[in-house]
């Protein structure tokens, strides 16, 4: 799905758009409804440099009401395939790999199911709960029982009893 043949991508700058079915990919916990790819190709004979844009929807469930609510996630990333054997390493920009010299392809599906998961909110609320800057609302608080009107300290009687055999 997210695998391209290095020998199919012509030398040079080139496109290629990927959609993505909901059965196709799996995110563990979370319901992947769709989404698409959008990778652009700069191959050289010593390296092909992806940058892609991910455009997914997921179904999450709020962590409030547990009501289920769709979330979409658009972000970019950029991934460079060496030819020649480079240590691997990745951030939240970008990252470098070693090309798959066996198959002779590059393989962007872990990428891409990384930029998704990592895109997902921490605290995942319902749009009815969030304000229109995307900030939570306030939770209204009750209180139930009767509260005491004074507002002084009252002392445990057996913190009184411990002073008074110090003294």
């Amino acid at each position: 799905m997210l695998k391209f043949k290095i020998f199919e991508i012509p030398e040079g700058q080139s496109e290629s758009t990927v959609e993505l079915s909901s059965d196709e990919f799996d995110l563990g916990d979370y319901t992947f409804k769709g989404g698409s790819v959008d990778v652009e190709f700069y191959r050289t004979e010593h390296f092909v440099r992806t940058q892609f844009t991910v455009d997914a929807t997921l179904e999450l469930i709020c962590d409030r009401s547990l009501d289920a609510y769709d979330y979409d996630v658009q972000q970019d990333y950029e991934v460079l395939f060496k030819a020649e054997e480079v240590e691997e390493s990745a951030d939240e920009n970008g990252a470098v790999r070693n090309y798959d010299h066996a198959s002779k392809q590059i393989d962007l599906e872990q990428d891409v199911r990384d930029t998704i998961l990592l895109n997902l909110p921490t605290k995942k609320l319902h749009p009815r709960f969030l304000d229109e800057d995307g900030n939570p609302k306030e939770v209204l608080n009750e209180q139930f029982g009767d509260i005491p009107d004074e507002d002084e300290e009252r002392i445990d009687p057996r913190w009184e009893k411990l002073k008074d055999l110090k003294e």
